[in-house]
């Protein structure tokens, strides 16, 4: 994927993906898109794009709501 590949909207629509998978309870999966969109955001907009770290957030919640489902368990 090459800079001009991570749009807005296409930023937009992976983030929208990983929300998805974190809503339907699929952590795990949510916790990978989100982080790999982090790693993608940073490599071609640098280490302190606020959409990056928006998805970096977004892992840690997808990482506390799957331990607290485990826990409920």
């Amino acid at each position: 994927m090459s800079h001009q590949d991570l749009t807005d909207p296409e930023v937009e629509r992976r983030m929208a993906d990983a929300a998805r998978a974190e809503e339907q309870g699929r952590y795990r999966e949510a916790t990978h898109l989100y982080d790999q969109l982090g790693k993608d955001i940073q490599a071609r907009r640098g280490r302190f794009d606020s959409r990056a770290l928006d998805a970096f957030e977004g892992v840690a919640r997808a990482i506390r709501k799957g331990a607290e489902d485990k826990g409920a368990r």
